[in-house]
């Protein structure tokens, strides 16, 4: 073991550092808010968006808004369904 200081250079020695146990939970965090913004721009009209301040503040809400809500309401559904598979 090493010990590098990050400043050094903060593209190759990072923190936390690449190939350890938290560097892959971080990243695993990243890639699902990366699905979900790929998620917002393809289906909900994100893409075009090419204004800043409050317009867009406010479409950007009312997307994440919406599709919190279809992703809540698909889960309570899947759980109603594997409930009724399990008794029935």
């Amino acid at each position: 073991m090493f010990k590098i200081r990050i400043q050094t250079d903060l593209r190759k020695h990072a923190n936390p550092a690449r190939g350890s146990e938290s560097f892959t939970q971080l990243y695993k965090k990243r890639t699902a808010v990366e699905r979900v913004f790929a998620y917002l721009k393809e289906y909900f009209g994100m893409k075009r968006t090419r204004h800043r301040g409050v317009r867009a503040s406010v479409d950007f809400q009312l997307s994440t808004l919406a599709y919190n809500l279809s992703k809540f309401a698909l889960d309570k559904l899947n759980k109603q369904l594997r409930n009724s598979q399990q008794v029935a």
